[in-house]
């Protein structure tokens, strides 16, 4: 399968117990499903550490089920320790992802000959392609190499999800393994037509929950040589994630979501909700880029 194009980090809601909201986590796969390449859950803007295994787990089966074989998934697993990734790789493979994607190891400082072991037996373990999810400023493993990830690609490995933030990290990975069918997604669409001109197929983005055909409306451009185009649709996206703030910033989506009529519930506790002054201040910026992306026409 061809991993290519932009895929949301989907928000997964919940309600005011910080249960799953299955009803509305339904409704938002239905407004993107459409409108995307592919999914990617259960990653950092979907909660996936905040949520139990057995809520992932739902979240998993609901998405697979809205997508019914349309679009690719590849479905976040990664845990710190290697018998739960495992597990949730395995519940993955069972519901027929197209790909699994897991963080190294994280919390604790790792050694990479404990990442290579982590990745070996994952691997080993089921035979849905596997990712390697590098966020380095998240997970505490910050001395992985281009080197690292030639040594992941010779134990199995088919993909890279980039979130260094460094578009030349991002070129030298594309530059070191030399496989014609690894996956290069980046981690945001802030630099994703960089990414694309280097080399890489796609990204992985938060943005695209609020503005998908905006944010593939870059990939589409670039992808049809209209650099120009990208560029415009490129620094307009880039301008909208300067209102997030800092960090991954689940709560604004929850809020920013509701001026598409969509309610995607709340975010999981420690998050908090927006306050009304913040919603105030998102809201010009959000309506003005609604209008935008309603005037283009269906990407194709």
């Amino acid at each position: 399968m061809q991993f290519e194009g932009v895929f949301p980090a989907l928000i997964t809601p919940f309600d005011e117990n910080g249960e799953l909201d299955e009803k509305k986590l339904r409704a938002f796969l239905r407004f993107l499903i459409p409108q995307v390449q592919g999914l990617y859950p259960c990653g950092s803007y979907g909660s996936g550490p905040l949520m139990t295994i057995e809520q992932r787990k739902r979240v998993a089966a609901i998405v697979m089920e809205e997508a019914a074989a349309s679009i690719p998934v590849v479905l976040h697993v990664g845990t710190p320790d290697t018998a739960t990734t495992i597990e949730l790789a395995r519940h993955a493979e069972q519901l027929g992802v197209a790909a699994v994607a897991c963080l190294t190891p994280y919390y604790y400082l790792h050694g990479f000959n404990n990442v290579l072991e982590h990745f070996t037996r994952i691997v080993d373990s089921v035979s849905t392609p596997v990712f390697v999810y590098h966020n380095p400023k998240y997970t505490n493993f910050t001395a992985f190499t281009p080197e690292h990830l030639v040594r992941l690609a010779e134990v199995g490995v088919r993909g890279l999800k980039d979130s260094s933030a460094s578009i030349g990290f991002f070129y030298d990975c594309i530059s070191a393994v030399d496989d014609p069918d690894f996956t290069f997604l980046i981690g945001s669409q802030t630099i994703l037509l960089p990414a694309l001109v280097g080399g890489g197929h796609g990204c992985v983005s938060g943005l695209s929950n609020l503005f998908p055909r905006l944010v593939n409306r870059i990939f589409d451009f670039a992808r049809r040589g209209d650099y120009r185009g990208a560029l415009s649709l490129q620094r307009k996206a880039n301008r909208l994630r300067t209102l997030t703030g800092q960090g991954i910033p689940v709560p604004f989506y929850h809020a920013a979501l509701r001026f598409r009529d969509i309610d995607i519930g709340l975010p999981r506790s420690p998050h908090l909700p927006y306050s009304p002054n913040d919603v105030k201040r998102i809201s010009g910026p959000i309506k003005e880029a609604i209008e935008l992306e309603q005037s283009m026409s269906s990407v194709t």
